[in-house]
């Protein structure tokens, strides 16, 4: 009896097709791009030690797989402490914080994972070292890494890096004279293959894919190939087709488009937009000027009913301002909202560039004093950190009331005041050390402020919904936003325990209906410092509360104290 009997043992095997395809014979070249492993079992070098280390993280290097020419080094990768899901950079595709490695040579080349894909042949070939294999996920992982040219002789060391984890940059030397020595003990399978059949009559050549896997998640990736050819602008056309946003920046791009016959006056049929609108916004002066010699309407109405003028303003390009004036700009029509270009430019750096204009109407005093509170609240807001927070605005109730509005008791709610590593140099945004909660949607930062609290939440929106905020309203107001990292910024107003208002804020503003505040915190203004970007829109949600706010602690620094929604309230539905 053989030892497989079985139902089938005594099947006949299948025929060969005709249509098999046989592997080639192996052919030696200077740089294996991927390892052969279809015609070699490699050879085995061992080499383990720690590589790279963090405060939660090791990185061990367990052995290399020797090829006729080139190598592959094994990492273990070991993390005791890893995000919640949604909140770790492995979420961010482009990864720029991720595990780096790389190898640098004797003759002072490098390869490492970060390097682009290379579009040229020209030259000797480059080292390049990627990620082939490797397996494992959360807490460990094994990876495995291509170098695709043995290292010649001489100092070689492996590379490593992975600043999310507070891994620093560290060399560790590389015995390269027996990596080159193993290459001789690589074991051939087939080395009798013969050249691959021809494809039959009729078929084109058989195309094969490599690709690499592995857990990419961890790993910092290479910056993607700058563009070309047709995917930039083509200077050739006499059209306003494909033009980018950048593209209206270039002098020489958008002057060959006007010598090849593209209209100065119209984008194209469908739109009542012009070039002098896009130029206005976006093109050094020297080219809003050649626009309006060659015949564009300076006054021409977009598909909003807005001039260039419109558009210069709203992005702060003062020098084409002043040369739509000088051709004779309308300013003061009204465009959007009852508002023309010369009334927003009188609340800006523009304003002496139209006050002494014909026509000219200066802002009253209760227009300048509202504007000033407006700007004044939205300076306390500069550079606070918004992506992905919710925050909200309670007038007339403490700490303590907020804690119990929430469903949490005052008395075993942490408080700043109570943390003895407050001076802890590695303590986090908002006190909070991120891998501490795993469900931050019921997680409330509450901290007092005169006339009453500020609530935050990390990584959460919870403070924007209608439940959470008619729970603190009664008998006062709150207003509380979400800045959406997919998109957007959304705001709910609620008042004595009822919502009243649900929108989207920031820019642009949209039209007639728009609020007066959407005007006085400047959503109409693309040309932001640094920094500001939010604030105009933190401030607003403040003001739509009804509380004034002195500094930007309670929003950027630690709470006065956390409270946690209780598990299954109402408040989370």
């Amino acid at each position: 009896m053989n030892f497989f009997d079985g139902p089938t043992a005594g099947s006949p095997p299948p025929e060969a097709s005709a249509n098999a395809i046989a592997l080639a014979a192996y052919e030696p070249c200077d740089d294996e791009d991927f390892a052969p492993a279809d015609w070699f079992v490699p050879a085995q070098v061992r080499q383990v030690e720690e590589v790279g280390a963090g405060p939660d993280v090791r990185i061990m290097l367990t052995g290399w797989e020797v090829w006729p020419g080139s190598v592959t080094v094994r990492l273990g990768v070991f993390r005791r402490r890893i995000r919640p899901q949604g909140e770790a950079e492995d979420d961010d595709p482009s990864r720029p914080g991720g595990l780096r490695v790389g190898v640098q040579l004797a003759d002072g080349r490098k390869a490492t994972t970060l390097d682009a894909e290379e579009w040229t042949a020209a030259g000797p070939a480059r080292p390049t070292l990627r990620l082939t294999g490797g397996e494992g996920g959360a807490f460990h992982y094994q990876l495995q890494l291509h170098l695709s040219q043995l290292p010649p002789e001489g100092t070689t060391q492996l590379v490593v890096a992975w600043p999310d984890e507070r891994v620093p940059e560290t060399r560790t030397a590389i015995d390269e004279a027996a990596l080159r020595a193993a290459a001789g003990e690589v074991l051939e399978i087939w080395p009798d293959a013969g050249p691959p059949a021809p494809p039959p009559d009729g078929e084109g050549e058989q195309n094969f894919l490599f690709a690499s896997f592995g857990p990419h998640e961890i790993m910092a990736q290479p910056p993607e190939p700058e563009q070309s050819g047709p995917d930039l602008p083509d200077p050739s056309r006499a059209d306003w087709e494909d033009m980018t946003y950048d593209g209206w920046k270039d002098v020489e791009l958008v002057r060959a488009r006007l010598a090849n016959g593209a209209d100065p006056r119209r984008i194209g049929p469908d739109s009542a937009e012009a070039p002098l609108h896009l130029a206005a916004a976006q093109s050094p002066p020297e080219l809003v000027a050649e626009l309006l010699a060659r015949g564009a309407e300076v006054d021409a109405r977009d598909d909003d009913g807005c001039t260039p003028l419109w558009h210069a303003v709203c992005r702060g390009a003062q020098g084409n301002a002043g040369l739509l004036l000088e051709a004779g700009a309308d300013a003061w029509s009204p465009q959007l909202g009852g508002r023309s270009p010369g009334r927003l430019a009188l609340t800006t750096a523009m304003a002496p560039l139209f006050a002494g204009l014909p026509g000219a109407v200066p802002l009253t005093a209760e227009e300048r004093a509202a504007q000033q509170e407006a700007d004044e609240r939205t300076a306390v807001f500069a550079g606070v950190h918004t992506e992905g927070v919710s925050i909200a605005f309670v007038p007339g109730i403490d700490e303590d009331e907020a804690v119990r509005r929430l469903g949490g008791a005052p008395c075993t709610c942490p408080s700043d005041e109570d943390d003895e590593d407050d001076d802890d140099p590695d303590d986090l945004l908002y006190g909070l050390d991120p891998w501490e909660f795993d469900d931050p949607e019921r997680h409330v930062g509450v901290t007092g402020v005169p006339g009453g609290c500020v609530l935050v939440q990390p990584a959460s929106y919870e403070l924007s919904t209608g439940s959470v905020l008619d729970a603190l309203s009664p008998g006062t107001a709150a207003y509380g936003l979400y800045f959406n990292p997919k998109g957007g910024t959304f705001g709910t107003l609620s008042r004595d325990g009822h919502t009243e208002l649900r929108e989207e804020i920031g820019r642009p503003v949209h039209g007639d209906g728009s609020p007066e505040d959407y005007w006085l915190y400047r959503f109409w203004n693309w040309d932001v410092p640094d920094g500001m970007w939010s604030a105009g829109m933190i401030a607003y949600a403040s003001a739509q509360a009804g509380l004034r706010v002195a500094d930007a602690g309670p929003m950027d620094g630690p709470p006065g104290r956390w409270v946690e929604i209780p598990e299954g309230s109402p408040l989370l539905d």
